[in-house]
């Protein structure tokens, strides 16, 4: 949320150029900002150019925008960029007023999740290449973890979708609940293609296909006799895809291969395009709901901290020849 520019964020930046970009000295000539010069100010925290160009360039890294040069699109970016700061520096400060913290396990976990198959010495080095410390990444996660927090318990707590409102959207746009053609289907993957061929001269023979994925698959849904379930076109890899939405109900395919091995499927199942039940469609209905109603009442928050916080910046100071 903090990353995307929105109107109504916009809208509640006071621009006031009250610093000039370039600072007179006492002879008289003129000096370039510093990495100290002050760009923003909001509830009595600050914003330097230097934090800011930090953030600038590692926004860009991360979202692999290195080849956007000065113009429209870059001007943009810094905005988006020096916003998310304002936004994140109010709600820290609103978190440290509610008295909203991280506990040691909870980061503990948080940063278990975030490396997932990383070591600490493997995202050290990765993170050193955008030019941050494994310490400034821990402190910005748990920055995060807090604003989450804090965005759960002024927010999402207070919003809901009522049965009657989810009716009144699935009844306004029936157009958006259609399920498209979609195939059941089963699956054995094995590592050799002798040993695929064979298993399939069993399976047209009538040996039972769930059976047979059980005692030899090697895909994770060996477990479930190789039920994929239902599944619509775009799901799976195009040679799959092509395979199974053309066998018949019971029909197994040929073998075929892929980077992950051998495989054959049996259809088991086919639905024709229909209209989603309501019953079908209350969960993504519900979701949306929340999410648009979570987008405003968060912009009517930040816009009110905002304003409370009398934020000022100097976009002059924006420009690349500032930087």
């Amino acid at each position: 949320m903090q990353t995307k520019t929105s109107a109504a964020a916009a809208c509640a930046l006071t621009v006031l150029l009250w610093a000039a970009a370039c600072q007179k000295t006492d002879t008289g000539a003129v000096s370039p900002p510093s990495a100290e010069t002050t760009l923003a100010t909001a509830g009595g925290k600050v914003v330097t150019l230097g934090e800011f160009n930090r953030e600038y360039e590692r926004y860009k890294t991360q979202l692999h925008l290195d080849e956007i040069k000065d113009g429209p699109e870059d001007r943009q970016i810094r905005k988006t960029v020096l916003e998310r700061m304002i936004n994140d520096m109010l709600l820290l400060a609103e978190a440290d007023r509610m008295g909203v913290t991280v506990t040691e396990e909870e980061l503990k976990n948080e940063i278990t999740a975030l490396l997932g198959e990383y070591d600490q010495a493997r995202l050290t080095l990765n993170l050193g290449k955008m030019g941050i410390s494994y310490g400034q990444w821990k402190t910005d996660v748990e920055k995060g973890m807090r604003i989450r927090k804090l965005v759960l318990q002024q927010i999402d707590a207070r919003i809901g979708v009522t049965p009657a409102e989810a009716r009144a959207y699935y009844d306004e746009n029936a157009d958006e609940f259609h399920w498209p053609e979609r195939v059941r289907a089963l699956q054995i993957m094995v590592n050799d293609e002798t040993a695929a061929e064979q298993i399939r001269k069993k399976l047209l023979a009538g040996a039972d296909f769930a059976t047979i994925a059980k005692e030899r698959s090697q895909s994770p849904d060996a477990a479930t006799g190789g039920d994929l379930g239902y599944f619509s076109r775009g799901q799976m890899p195009p040679e799959f895809e092509e395979a199974v939405f053309n066998l018949k109900a019971g029909q197994i395919s040929e073998v075929i291969e892929s980077i992950y091995g051998f495989h054959l499927f049996k259809a088991v199942g086919r639905e024709s395009p229909r209209m989603m039940t309501f019953d079908e469609a209350h969960e993504r209905i519900r979701a949306l709901l929340v999410s648009r109603k979570r987008e405003e009442e968060f912009n009517r928050w930040i816009e009110n901290l905002r304003t409370q916080a009398n934020v000022k910046a100097n976009l002059a100071l924006l420009a690349p020849s500032s930087s």
